[in-house]
């Protein structure tokens, strides 16, 4: 074979191992990409099981309660939730809350309850936030939305607020007026709920049990507070009768007495979960049914920080 022959058969020959090379690791880059897609699937399924183990153990305690009779308060276990446990390659942290222990943000759907409007106002100025905002929240969770719609529609994007009662809590952050830190202010001691929803006077905070009992004065708030700890109200004759006892100047009428209740059918969970540096925090609310009802999910939101 001439030298020039030669030649063109050692550059085809390198060509062809280029190419072969290329080849190699196009395939090697998509087996790595398939590896990768493959373990963050099964790390995404995996971290979903952390939160559903929670789910679980809430579904559990929720229904074990029932035996403990028809009162809830802080005393119970599921109140004393308070779990951080590793797992394996992560962990799982969460608690269980009462909603019926909140103000419910849908009671201001009705247009009809003037006192439970008054009672919210004064939870904002009991903690310190603008009055105004009262009339804003009021606004957009009323039947017919918010008369003044142009702040909505100047919003980015704009946004047609259609009224009634929420779903979730986070849908206020849509009102213009209601300022994140505001919102963060009064999430704590809020909660949304189906409007016949009561307010359980054993796990109501001082802010909202004060509020809603119109008149009631802050050391008697006090001492109905600490007096739970000790001995839950069995009952709201028992409520009222302590409530009298400690210098209430007027009891509940028969007109307020149904918004009250000593037990809850409305809990939520928040739950947060980590494995090798996935984090994923789930929001679950769920619904304890009367007998011979079980506890069932009612909803729950996801969201990876």
């Amino acid at each position: 074979m001439s030298p020039r022959n030669r030649g063109f058969v050692l550059v085809n020959a390198l060509v062809l191992v280029a190419a072969l090379a290329g080849i190699a690791v196009l395939l090697l880059g998509r087996a790595e990409g398939a590896r990768a897609r493959l373990a963050e699937t099964q790390g995404a399924a995996q971290i979903g099981l952390y939160l559903d183990a929670f789910e679980a153990l809430a579904v559990t305690l929720l229904a074990a309660d029932r035996a403990g009779g028809a009162a809830d308060h802080l005393r119970e276990p599921w109140a004393r939730a308070e779990y951080d446990v590793p797992l394996d390659r992560g962990r799982v942290a969460g608690s269980i809350r009462d909603l019926q222990g909140r103000f419910n943000i849908n009671w201001l759907a009705n247009v009809n309850s003037p006192r439970t409007w008054e009672s919210f106002h004064l939870l904002l100025q009991r903690l310190a936030l603008p009055s105004s905002l009262g009339d804003e929240i009021a606004g957009f969770l009323s039947p017919d939305g918010p008369v003044n719609t142009a702040p909505y529609a100047r919003q980015n994007p704009a946004i047609r607020p259609v009224g009634g009662p929420v779903l979730l809590l986070d849908q206020l952050r849509g009102i213009p007026a209601l300022q994140p830190r505001d919102f963060d202010r009064l999430q704590p001691f809020l909660a949304a709920l189906p409007g016949e929803s009561t307010l359980n006077v054993n796990t109501a905070p001082a802010e909202v049990l004060q509020v809603m009992i119109p008149g009631l004065a802050t050391a008697v708030t006090d001492r109905l507070v600490q007096s739970r700890t000790l001995a839950p109200f069995v009952s709201m004759e028992d409520f009222v009768d302590r409530m009298v006892g400690f210098g209430a100047t007027s009891g509940l009428s028969e007109e307020d007495l149904p918004r009250f209740g000593v037990g809850s059918r409305w809990f939520g969970a928040e739950i947060a979960a980590t494995l090798e540096g996935r984090e994923r925090h789930r929001t679950t609310v769920f619904e304890r049914l009367p007998l011979p009802g079980g506890v069932r999910v009612a909803y729950r939101l996801d969201q990876v920080p």
